[in-house]
């Protein structure tokens, strides 16, 4: 899984610790939550499964629960909607923009800009940036 992937590399192979990593995720999270999980945001995050191709990578029990919730007009359990932001931080990673915040967050964390993690678009700036390094150059992973 693309997830595991991520969390695996970033937890065990580099020198990332896992506090850090939380505090990512933290943050891609912090970035999907609008104010209320309605059905419109829900079918845009199963539309964006589908075009980046997480949609099937995804397990079983997590699809057909997105599709059910569907059909709910509004998620009002914080249960569910903790189940289902869950879910859609694993979708938003497989995007440019959810691996831009978490590595972003990295980024900031370890050169010191800890002012910058206020700031979504900053942070987009530096995870772009450093998605955008060569692999040799990286030094997260």
């Amino acid at each position: 899984m693309v997830l595991a992937c991520y969390l695996a590399t970033a937890r065990y192979e580099s020198s990332v610790p896992g506090e850090l990593v939380d505090l990512a995720l933290n943050k891609v999270r912090e970035s999907i939550e609008i104010g209320r999980l309605t059905s419109s945001l829900i079918v845009k995050f199963i539309r964006k499964a589908l075009y980046t191709g997480v949609w099937y990578k995804l397990p079983l029990v997590s699809r057909a629960l997105l599709l059910a919730v569907k059909r709910l007009p509004v998620v009002k359990s914080p249960v569910l909607r903790n189940v289902l932001l869950d879910i859609m931080v694993k979708i938003e990673l497989s995007t440019l923009r959810g691996k831009a915040i978490f590595y972003g967050v990295l980024v900031a964390v370890r050169s010191g800009f800890l002012e910058d993690l206020s700031s979504v678009k900053r942070l987009i700036t530096l995870g772009v940036s450093y998605l955008n390094l060569p692999e040799l150059w990286r030094i997260l992973g």
